[in-house]
């Protein structure tokens, strides 16, 4: 038996590694986590009406618990492992557990309170509050003070906080110098940025539409919304310009979070269809949508890892 290896394989096998390693550099790398994380929010999307207009009780609270529960369990299984990997394992828990607890709990809480709805400004269908909804809005005050606090964190890595801690010049000589050689734990802190990023995303757009201010037709909502979308704009921008995968996962979370105000606001006028809340009405295109979140999640996942650095090659 000849132990020659056949040229054509490796040349086959070579220029297959170099395609893939492809996807894995910048603007492609950001591109594709983009992707993948805006086909997280519709895939989301369906579950959360799944779960709650669709299920009968009392199965409409038992699959999100559970859903939560494997978040969760995610988040505690990346703990430990490398940048990319950990990365993963806390994005994809930290949006099971909003989806799945955070989803459900709010409606619990506005019909259990009573909260009244609000209706839209313009006596129209978009642009109205449910109960949940002010009770969403109404919890960003503590959003805000958690979000003050962690900012006095002196190692904090997060880009936003660090923008505004330079802005107000609290510098070393006000927090205190970083720890040396510290490395945050990544599946946490991925975790917990799609939570905050969630949270004060829902927050924003709940007081820029706010039909008791200015409701959707009317300058300072085009203006806000202006300024938001230009926001998501840039941060999509400077994600294609990540280098590093696992880095750019967390900076993915933050940028497609700001990023999904732009479907969001569109469809308040009427500019856009978000055939995700009606999968039973788009298999088609439900299923594409979930082939390209599966795909681009294991393309990443397979990212070849620096056992020194434990990140990226």
């Amino acid at each position: 038996m000849s132990s020659e290896v056949n040229p054509s394989l490796s040349i086959i096998n070579n220029s297959s590694n170099n395609l893939i390693s492809i996807f894995r550099k910048p603007p492609v790398l950001g591109l594709l986590i983009i992707v993948l994380m805006f086909c997280e929010k519709m895939l989301m999307h369906s579950f959360t009406v799944i779960t709650l207009y669709v299920l009968p009780e009392p199965w409409k609270w038992i699959i999100p618990a559970i859903t939560g529960a494997i978040g969760m369990w995610l988040v505690v299984r990346g703990m430990g492992r490398d940048e990319v990997k950990g990365s993963l394992l806390g994005y994809t828990g930290g949006f099971l557990i909003w989806v799945s607890w955070m989803e459900s709990a709010m409606p619990i809480i506005g019909h259990g309170a009573n909260i009244p709805m609000v209706p839209a400004a313009d006596g129209g269908t978009q642009g109205g509050f449910l109960g949940e909804h002010v009770f969403m809005q109404a919890s960003g005050v503590f959003c805000i003070m958690t979000l003050i606090f962690i900012m006095f964190n002196k190692d904090v890595r997060c880009r936003m906080l660090l923008w505004i801690r330079r802005a107000l010049r609290m510098d070393a000589s006000v927090l205190g110098k970083p720890t040396q050689g510290y490395r945050p734990n990544v599946a946490r802190v991925a975790a917990f940025e799609y939570f905050f990023v969630t949270w004060f995303m829902y927050v924003l757009m709940l007081v820029i539409v706010d039909p008791r201010t200015f409701g959707l037709h009317h300058p300072v909502t085009y203006t806000l919304c202006a300024l938001v979308v230009i926001w998501g704009l840039y941060l999509m921008y400077k994600q294609t310009q990540q280098r590093e995968v696992g880095l750019s996962i967390r900076y993915g979370i933050g940028a497609t979070g700001v990023a999904w105000f732009i479907p969001e606001c569109a469809q308040f006028y009427g500019e856009f269809y978000e055939f995700y809340l009606y999968a039973n009405k788009h298999p088609v295109a439900m299923t594409i949508v979930l082939f390209l979140f599966i795909a681009i999640l294991r393309l990443l996942w397979l990212t070849p890892i620096n056992e020194k650095t434990q990140r990226s090659l």
